[in-house]
């Protein structure tokens, strides 16, 4: 036995001092300690890079293969912890696996190796899976990966002390600004995310979020047993906060059945009557949503649209009310100004009672727009533009308008085209909780103009999951922006004001492609992959000595290129889908005439496929050639690895 640690088996040498390292043993997945929630996926790196299952050496997993293993053998609600060194050197890999699973995944950080922690007796029972730094010997916290579209930095379903997983205990709560939302093991993740979205910070309302269940409220625990509770035991669980005389909002949604409405309601008021404070709660049959940016929270009635807040005081309740509901779905101080009611109003002068820093044009109100009828098209209908779009979407039987928020001037939009990465822009009826000093064109949509996201038919991809819920916003597609025409441009000013900018007439709306995304080199999100099976070769020509791959992406070529001096040539292997086809690309987009895009240049000057710089380490180099006469010639020793370690190995032994 080490000196220093403890003679009780029960005790582990995590309760021993910072500064003094654990005994560890190499892991074994015989004695290995399963957590209860908690999926480990024992991976090695492959003798052809990438991962494999220790049994299945010869068969390098992706992040879909890796996501069919957990499906097959895990829980659905269960967390992921992969059992590898160095995970976080396969940090996209797993962020793609969360995605796909809806969960978190747990990884060992760059330089660590996995051991297992010895208790004070190594016979005595399994053991605790470990990071260990392999210079330092000292634990590493495991790094939690999230969905990468529902990341927030809140914690995980476990905690993590000094490299041990541990469960927690206790109700499942997360924090918000100024409240609590409770969650369960099945919405977790997705409580987390949105609750890490409302910002607001205002002390004179605590806003609780909980699920609506049976007539009353749904509550986890970490041990993944979850209960409905009345008001008066939710008033007991939310003992800590203060209360008492104060404003609460519950942020949830009404079940659809109207007994279970008038059970639920009654509950609210009891909850009122235990915490002493004015509940708040969207009416009967409706739901609560993020405005604002997420900053504030909106009441909608059963149809989806906004509503006033009803208010539940305890019976002894002294004084008015504190807050009021204003038509358009908030909650304001009393104090507060009303908002103005929907106006048109055209570019005039200085408005007086604007202060200074506001004076220009007159302001416009800004409220919800009507809503456009519905029709269903066929199947044979003029395409959308993004392919994941299919036939058959519910669009505007008739012609109505919208705002589009554009991260730049108006008028500079509308000529230039939209920035956006998209193969389509949003449009929202209600430009009122688009935050202050953002730029908004007002469009007129002609028939078969627009989807309204409420009524999609489509999976969708899961960077856009977020708007699937959104009320009033509508999906303008690419191939249909000739039918979308721009009637002005605004900016947004203090609650519930346009500031009209510019006339933004002239001609449809385009889209640009950009994005902060090196990546995709001027391109849409959707384009078209290769290889869309299996693994493929393809040959990449790189500086024979000195040189770096490009920050951004590398052209690869699907036949060897003509030899060049100074340059050397890398036969490489690549993953199914790690390249965008530019050709392929290039005959997809191009029919769309309302979209700016660079595949067309890029073709023209011969590129055939983009492999991005997030894709270099998934590519395996089998040989490298350099340019010798004429021809190209192998370079003896090349040992097959990952593109940026065998080009760092090779470039050196190139004579200069």
């Amino acid at each position: 036995m080490d000196g220093g640690e403890p003679v009780n088996p029960v005790t582990t040498t995590i309760d021993a001092g910072i500064d003094e390292l654990p005994a560890t043993s190499r892991f074994d997945p015989r004695r290995h300690l399963r957590i209860p929630g908690l999926f480990d996926l024992w991976l090695e790196p492959g003798p052809r890079g990438g991962l494999v299952v220790p049994a299945e050496p010869s068969a390098t997993l992706t992040a879909r293969g890796i996501a069919d293993l957990v499906r097959r053998s895990g829980e659905p609600a269960d967390d992921v912890r992969i059992l590898t060194g160095d995970g976080a050197r396969n940090g996209d890999l797993f962020s793609e696996v969360a995605g796909l699973l809806g969960h978190d995944v747990l990884v060992s950080p760059d330089g660590a190796e996995i051991r297992h922690r010895r208790r004070g007796d190594a016979a005595v029972g399994p053991s605790h899976a470990v990071p260990l730094d392999r210079i330092t010997r000292r634990p590493m916290d495991w790094m939690v990966i999230q969905p990468p579209d529902l990341a927030t930095p809140l914690p995980g379903w476990f905690a993590v002390d000094r490299g041990v997983v541990r469960p927690r205990t206790g109700v499942v709560g997360l924090p918000l600004p100024a409240g609590l939302a409770l969650a369960t093991r099945a919405d977790f993740v997705h409580r987390r995310a949105v609750a890490h979205r409302l910002t607001s910070t205002s002390d004179a309302l605590v806003t609780v979020a909980v699920t609506a269940r049976a007539a009353g409220f749904l509550v986890g625990d970490y041990s993944g047993t979850q209960k409905v509770h009345g008001g008066e035991q939710l008033a007991a669980l939310l003992g800590d906060l203060p209360l008492y005389g104060c404003d609460l909002r519950l942020w949830f949604t009404w079940p659809s059945d109207p007994q279970e409405q008038r059970s639920l309601a009654a509950q609210a008021q009891e909850f009122a009557e235990r915490t002493g404070a004015t509940v708040w709660t969207p009416p009967p049959g409706g739901s609560a949503e993020l405005v604002d940016g997420g900053r504030d929270l909106r009441a909608l009635d059963p149809a989806g649209s906004p509503a006033e807040w009803q208010a539940h005081r305890p019976e002894y309740a002294a004084g008015p009310l504190a807050l009021r509901a204003t038509p358009d779905g908030l909650l304001v101080s009393v104090s507060a100004r009303p908002r103005i009611a929907v106006a048109d109003a055209p570019i005039g002068p200085p408005h007086p009672g604007l202060p200074d820093a506001a004076q220009g044009p007159l302001t416009v109100p800004a409220t919800a727009l009507p809503r456009p009828g519905l029709i269903t098209e066929g199947r044979r209908a003029q395409g959308y533009g993004p392919p994941w779009l299919p036939p058959g979407q519910q669009v505007n039987a008739e012609e109505f308008e919208a705002f589009v928020v554009c991260p730049m001037e108006p008028a500079r939009a509308v000529a230039e085209g939209i920035p956006s990465a998209e193969l389509f822009v949003i449009a929202l009826l209600d430009p009122g909780p688009v935050p202050d000093d953002s730029h908004l064109i007002r469009v007129r949509v002609a028939p078969g103009g627009a989807i309204p996201m409420a009524t999609l038919r489509s999976h969708i991809p899961a960077r856009l999951q977020h708007l699937r819920g959104v009320n009033d916003a509508y999906l303008l597609p690419a191939a249909r922006l000739d039918r979308v025409s721009p009637r002005g441009g605004f900016r947004t000013y203090q609650f519930g004001r346009l500031v009209p900018t510019a006339e933004c007439g002239g001609g449809p709306l385009r889209i640009h492609c950009s994005s902060r995304a090196r990546t995709i080199a001027g391109l849409p999100n959707d384009v078209r992959r290769w290889p869309e099976t299996g693994t493929r070769r393809a040959y990449a020509l790189v500086p024979a000595s000195g040189g770096r791959l490009p920050r951004g992406w590398l052209r690869l070529y699907r036949k060897a290129p003509p030899a060049r001096p100074g340059r050397l040539m890398l036969e490489v292997r690549v993953p199914r889908g790690r390249t965008i086809d530019v050709m392929s690309t290039a005959e997809m987009i191009v029919r769309l005439d309302r979209v700016r895009h660079q595949a067309e240049r890029l073709r023209d000057a011969g590129v055939e496929l983009i492999l991005g710089s997030r894709s270099y380490e998934r590519v395996q180099v089998r040989r490298a050639y350099l340019a010798h006469e004429n021809a190209w010639q192998r370079v003896p020793g090349t040992e097959p690895g990952p593109l940026p370690a065998i080009l760092t190995r090779v470039q050196p032994s190139i004579p200069t």
